[in-house]
């Protein structure tokens, strides 16, 4: 009886000790990243939420605290390390690749973007359905900030903090409202970007000066684009625009007459107009109608 709890005794102690070496392994990898089997970030990159703690300028990062882990990001320009300063304990969402054990590296062409409303974490940044090597028709209709201008191209932030790059074409490109001048970086406007049927990037059809009293559409985006897939129990519209892939629920309520309300009757393949309202980095889809109608 003795050799028999003896026996017993020890094998709790082997069970116990694996559990301790398991939680210490787990804990040293660094914040858990959903949708991914290894901190490389193969998946194209995250959006990380979470509260800024400090900013380093010398270093042009910032420290932010995400469920109770320090998460740095690096890469940052003057202007958005200058703009954090001022931001402290308060909460963004920012577009990044990762670097390290919760070091990361801040997206091209992004910007961070407050979202005291968000839930701290990492997600993810790669949409449900890429589609890849198939570019779609359509165009996308929204109102940003110039990140950066040349003769040839001029890429303007979303109001999901991503930049669209865009080329600016003699005869394409619609400049009646800048009187034919291009618009400076950091001043915002309107803009009608349209997929290039041949490699799908986009072509700035129209530019125009951003007015006061538009100011509403600030944060809304117009898209028409072909569905990946038809929308599911999870009532996610999944569409292609050019070469660019999107995926948002379907807000309750949503405008939806051209498919009698019924989100799940929309259908892969279909060519849809959808309007998408962004709070802070996150979309829904308001209204979803039938281009072709």
């Amino acid at each position: 009886m003795n050799k028999f709890l003896s026996g017993r005794l020890q094998m709790f102690i082997v069970v116990i000790s694996s559990l301790f070496v398991m939680m210490l392994f787990t804990a040293c990898q660094g914040l858990a990243i959903p949708g991914t089997n290894s901190t490389n970030g193969t998946n194209g990159g995250f959006i990380i939420t979470g509260q800024v703690q400090s900013v380093n300028a010398s270093a042009h990062s910032a420290t932010l605290s995400v469920n109770g882990q320090q998460v740095t990001v690096n890469g940052l320009t003057d202007q958005q390390v200058s703009s954090l300063q001022s931001q402290l304990n308060k909460t963004f969402s920012i577009h990044v690749t990762q670097a390290g054990t919760n070091t990361y590296t801040i997206s091209a062409n992004t910007n961070p973007q407050e979202n005291n409303n968000a839930t701290p974490g990492v997600t993810s940044n790669t949409p449900t359905n890429t589609n890849n090597g198939v570019n779609e028709p359509g165009t996308i209709d929204f109102m940003g900030t110039v990140q950066s201008v040349s003769n040839g191209s001029i890429t303007v932030g979303m109001p999901d903090g991503q930049g669209l790059p865009m080329n600016i074409v003699n005869g394409q490109t619609d400049l009646g409202d800048l009187n034919g001048a291009l618009p400076s970086v950091g001043q915002s406007v309107k803009v009608t970007a349209t997929a290039n049927p041949t490699d799908g990037s986009f072509t700035a059809s129209k530019l125009d000066v951003a007015k006061p009293d538009q100011t509403q559409d600030q944060n809304t985006v117009k898209y028409q684009g072909v569905t990946t897939s038809g929308v599911g129990t999870d009532n996610k519209l999944n569409f292609k625009v050019g070469n660019k892939s999107f995926s948002y629920p379907i807000g309750t309520g949503a405008e939806l007459k051209d498919f009698n309300f019924n989100a799940q009757s929309i259908s892969s393949g279909f060519t849809v107009k959808a309007k998408v309202v962004f709070n802070g980095t996150t979309g829904t889809a308001v209204s979803v109608d039938n281009a072709n109608s």
